[in-house]
């Protein structure tokens, strides 16, 4: 199974190549680590870790995955994520 089907059947976490954050690594200690995404269970949006930042799903296409939010000023941003750079974790 290629990772587009894993991520369109929803509740699997991954992390993207290059994209890190301030959190705890599987030791305990807090440094820069790959930032942890969860799409969800119907496979419509994706979400960091606890939830809190989120963009939905506007396709899954052949090559990445397209993305799309709205600021609080009703401004949209659009993003792509290759699947080449995502890796699941089990």
């Amino acid at each position: 199974m290629d990772i587009r089907e894993q991520l369109q059947k929803g509740d699997v976490r991954f992390t993207v190549k290059g994209i890190t954050t301030y959190r705890s690594d599987d030791n305990g200690e807090y440094g820069m680590n790959p930032k942890i995404f969860r799409v969800s269970k119907k496979g419509d949006s994706i979400n960091d870790e606890h939830g809190w930042d989120g963009m939905n799903v506007t396709k899954w296409g052949p090559t990445c995955v397209t993305l799309y939010t709205f600021d609080m000023l009703g401004k949209k941003s659009v993003g792509k994520i290759n699947y080449k750079s995502i890796t699941i974790i089990k």
